[in-house]
């Protein structure tokens, strides 16, 4: 069933894909709340979850998101046409492994693909955090995540440099070893470009200690020159990216205060490969899960 409305575009950044309709026309086409739908405007197609608007929004008018408005290029007031939109079938690889079962890397790579293009929702990425969680997954499994989040991302080449790195588990002492490690590690004339994550269990992770004391956010060739300078950097790993899929699972972690010991094991280890290090010094931490894990 296709449907033509009229666009409204909603300047609020939802960080998500979501067209919000009135009562009648999702009942007409057949949509909940948390459904997906297909918009098509002139041969560009988005795929956004759904939002129902009870009041304040006229039938045949939907208000799209910034996500959505940028990917199609729409303006207010034009046409596009909507129709239901089927499930992914990375929602089936998810039920699958809350069901205590084994995924392949090929199922893992539908799931973070799905992740990065915006066409799962939150409560399926939370279910597919609570289930590594609540079952843990294999060493394959494991290795097949780690290759997966390694391989959407992108590399920082450090040329013929030998890399050096601290990973601990964060918790307490996991947000202040990384600040006198580093610049011991670099003064000492070797290089160690330090991703840190933000909190994800706690009120504040090691990019947030250090962004007290200096910026963190920086590009990847703002990183390499950094690095060139001074052997080393502290920065905040969501701002490149390295394994992007890692930062959203994060975002939904963080609410959940949820840290899967496999997932963490995967996100760090899929940063340093793209950071393309060849010696890590691993030193583990006690405590919460939650500062310095993803390095």
């Amino acid at each position: 069933m296709l449907k033509k409305v009229k666009v409204t575009l909603l300047d609020i950044e939802e960080g998500r894909p979501e067209i919000t309709l009135t009562e009648a026309d999702a009942e007409e086409l057949g949509l909940h709340v948390k459904d997906r739908v297909r918009l098509t405007s002139d041969g560009k197609v988005a795929v956004g979850i759904v939002n129902i608007a009870s009041k304040d929004l006229e039938p045949g008018t939907v208000l799209v998101s910034p996500e959505i408005s940028r990917s199609c290029g729409l303006t207010s007031g034009q046409t596009v046409e909507l129709a239901p939109a089927k499930k992914p079938l990375s929602v089936a690889f998810i039920k699958k492994k809350m069901d205590k079962e084994t995924l392949s890397k090929d199922e893992f790579l539908a799931i973070v693909k799905d992740v990065l293009e915006n066409r799962l929702s939150e409560t399926e990425i939370a279910a597919f955090i609570a289930a590594l969680y609540i079952n843990e997954m294999t060493m394959n499994e494991t290795e097949s995540l780690t290759r997966t989040l390694a391989e959407t991302g992108e590399i920082i080449n450090f040329e013929d440099r030998v890399i050096f790195d601290k990973h601990s588990i964060g918790g307490v002492p996991g947000n202040k070893v990384t600040l006198l490690i580093v610049p011991i590690v670099a003064a000492a004339g070797l290089t160690i470009p330090k991703t840190s994550s933000r909190a994800i269990t706690s009120a504040s992770g090691t990019a947030d200690t250090m962004e007290v004391l200096a910026p963190v956010t920086f590009n990847a060739e703002e990183i390499v020159g950094i690095v060139n300078q001074v052997n080393g950097i502290i920065c905040w790993g969501g701002g490149v990216n390295l394994a992007p899929a890692d930062d959203l699972f994060i975002k939904v972690e963080h609410p959940l205060a949820l840290d899967p010991h496999n997932l963490a094991l995967c996100s760090g280890n899929g940063e340093k490969d793209r950071n393309r290090h060849e010696f890590s010094c691993n030193r583990p931490a006690h405590g919460q899960r939650d500062q310095d894990q993803r390095p």
